[in-house]
């Protein structure tokens, strides 16, 4: 195992914060690193004032959501409640009779039926064909205003993208509404209640939330963007939605997490720990943690150096851009939200900012911040 150097890494991590700030290509940003389960490092950045900001920041999750919901998932089927490789129709009966869409010019031109039967763990790791391109920019999105139970059967009206388990395409929404609508059913709780039992109270996760009250409203970080000429502003978003325009009833989970770094990084480090809380309390079975972090994607479905655990991305070759080595895993979110663990050293590292400006898988403050962490490491 490597040690982190905790100078050098404050120095490149300031660095490249100073160059992102004077920039405007970042508002407020907030990185924990964890090594063995113990803080050595933890900042914040962002423009004048932002010291002025509420100590512990909510931040939009958005796909650092889907992890949280593949926990979920998992820890049932490490309880035995669930297979992960059941088919999903034993859940909702009208997967059986699933189709498979061609689509053309942004049109779909054709249907077939699908010939393979969707398993529960392709919900987790994009390989369902449900709510994917090219389907997914031909459909109205009209189950924003939806509750979780009306929305999936909203949801699986629509034709696949591709034959399951034959590609795999990012799932936004869809698939993982699918699977927290199957926790509902296995548990016999609301999703939302499942996870604050389960997840939440035992790593005192205390702000984790998809409806946030008024006082957790008040300590959201603004979302930022740029302007075309280089300008840093704020970003108006829906009132009182945590993901673009989806209600809070709808429960979004694939992207409607609000949480805080705190927060995120008691997840972080569970799954780093193999199930446990900070307080050595077993969480999640140990099994379970073991498959999320384990490649889940047929042989024959290509994505090269990297491959789709549950929820997560799994680095499987050497060679990775940023320096993560094989066995390290995590995800990202649309506004720049990041986060891995790599189990070799014992890291946990999370990274937090809401912009529309550099989000998503690969943004450059990830990118970055991977390289820096990489780099500490002696």
């Amino acid at each position: 195992m490597k040690k982190i150097d905790v100078e050098k890494l404050s120095e490149l991590v300031s660095a490249h914060a100073r160059e992102e700030l004077a920039d405007n290509k970042i508002g407020v940003k907030e990185i924990i690193v964890h090594q063995e389960g113990k803080r050595v490092y933890h900042a914040r950045f962002g423009p004048e004032g932002t010291e002025t900001l509420p100590e512990r920041l909510l931040f939009r999750a958005a796909s650092m959501t889907k992890p949280v919901t593949s926990a979920a998932v998992a820890l049932l089927a490490g309880r035995g409640l669930l297979d992960l490789r059941e088919p999903a129709y034993h859940y909702y009966p009208q997967m059986k009779n699933l189709q498979v869409a061609t689509v053309e010019d942004g049109k779909i031109t054709s249907l077939r039926p699908a010939k393979n039967v969707i398993r529960v763990s392709d919900l987790l790791c994009h390989t369902s064909g449900i709510g994917s391109s090219p389907v997914y920019e031909t459909m109205e999105q009209s189950c924003a205003k939806l509750p979780l139970r009306e929305a999936v059967n909203e949801i699986l009206t629509h034709p696949l993208a591709f034959e399951p388990r034959t590609a795999q395409a990012y799932s936004p929404t869809d698939a993982f509404d699918i699977a927290a609508g199957i926790v509902e059913m296995v548990s016999g709780m609301s999703f939302v209640d499942f996870l604050q039992k389960n997840l939440f109270d035992p790593l005192h996760m205390t702000d984790a939330t998809f409806r946030p009250n008024a006082e957790q409203w008040s300590r959201m970080v603004p979302m930022h963007n740029r302007t075309e000429d280089g300008q840093s502003g704020t970003a108006p978003q829906p009132q009182g939605c945590v993901f673009a325009n989806f209600v809070p009833e709808r429960m979004l989970a694939g992207g409607g997490l609000a949480v805080t770094a705190e927060d995120y990084i008691r997840f972080a480090d569970m799954l780093c720990s193999g199930g446990l809380s900070e307080d050595g309390e077993r969480v999640m079975p140990e099994e379970a943690v073991r498959a999320m972090r384990t490649p889940q994607l047929p042989e024959e479905v290509e994505m090269y150096g990297e491959r789709w655990g549950l929820g997560m991305r799994i680095v499987i070759a050497p060679g990775y851009p940023h320096g993560l080595g094989v066995g390290c895993f995590g995800w990202s979110g649309a506004f720049g939200t990041h986060f891995w663990v790599d189990p070799e050293n014992r890291l946990s590292v999370v990274m937090m900012k809401n912009s529309l400006y550099d989000g998503g898988a690969g943004n450059q403050s990830a990118c970055a911040l991977e390289r820096d962490v990489s780099a500490s490491l002696l």
